[in-house]
């Protein structure tokens, strides 16, 4: 148990102001361990020196140094970039967790570290979402016009197998998808929209058995699948410059 600095009145777990005299007492119990994590963090250079430091730190043992722990943590995890810091701090939260869990689970302020631990859970899952739906739509964006193409061939199919001539249709719709292919490099493409090219190019050969004579859209799907491999690793190569 623990006492207010200021008047002297017996303070429980967690307190952040006396209700006595209204004095600040958040903080008042920080081990030196936790403090001297702080410093190191701060004054780490590099990435892999912050993720061993995260790592490595010993878990405290009071609810009160779990409690301040648990808030760095929570807070670090949110707002890390780094992926290797970003893995360290959600490792070490997790353990804080488990660790709180089997000291003092039956206490009573034990709610205050779940909650921080649950509503952390809930952001990092709110923002993994958010993440994957901005990754979904800017990547349709970016490949827009292979489905552009792909509309052309399919109602290319729909004519030709109706009787009519679709020539310059299956020829306008290979032309698009095979300069958007040549357009990798030039928009800086991730290695999803080279992937993307690729089944683009093999969906090619399948529509191209669709059609009664698909010899057009075959030679484009070739020529589609060679372009794209040829600035995947032309781009790799850059990458690596």
């Amino acid at each position: 148990m623990a006492f207010c600095t200021n008047c002297g009145k017996e303070l429980s777990s967690f307190t952040v102001v006396c209700p006595a005299c209204g004095c600040e007492v958040q903080g008042r119990q920080a081990a030196d361990s936790v403090r001297k994590f702080y410093v190191d963090i701060t004054h780490a250079q590099t990435t892999k020196e912050k993720a061993y430091l995260i790592k490595n730190y010993p878990i405290p043992n009071t609810k009160e140094d779990i409690f301040e722990f648990m808030m760095a943590a929570s807070s670090n995890v949110l707002r890390e970039e780094e992926k290797e810091i970003y893995e360290a701090w959600l490792i070490k939260l997790e353990q804080t967790y488990q660790k709180a869990e089997i000291l003092f689970s039956g206490d009573r302020d034990f709610k205050k570290i779940q909650q921080i631990y649950n509503n952390c859970i809930e952001n990092i899952e709110a923002e993994n979402q958010r993440k994957m739906n901005t990754f979904v739509f800017e990547t349709a964006l970016r490949n827009g016009i292979f489905g552009v193409g792909i509309v052309i061939l399919v109602a290319a199919v729909i004519v030709d197998r109706t009787g009519g001539n679709a020539s310059l249709m299956e020829l306008a719709g290979g032309i698009v998808l095979i300069a958007s292919a040549a357009g990798l490099v030039r928009r800086q493409a991730a290695s999803i929209d080279y992937l993307v090219s690729a089944v683009i190019g093999l969906l090619m050969l399948w529509l191209a058995s669709m059609f009664y004579n698909g010899s057009l859209v075959q030679l484009c799907a070739g020529i589609e699948l060679i372009v794209t491999a040829v600035n995947y690793f032309k781009s790799r190569k850059h990458s690596t410059k």
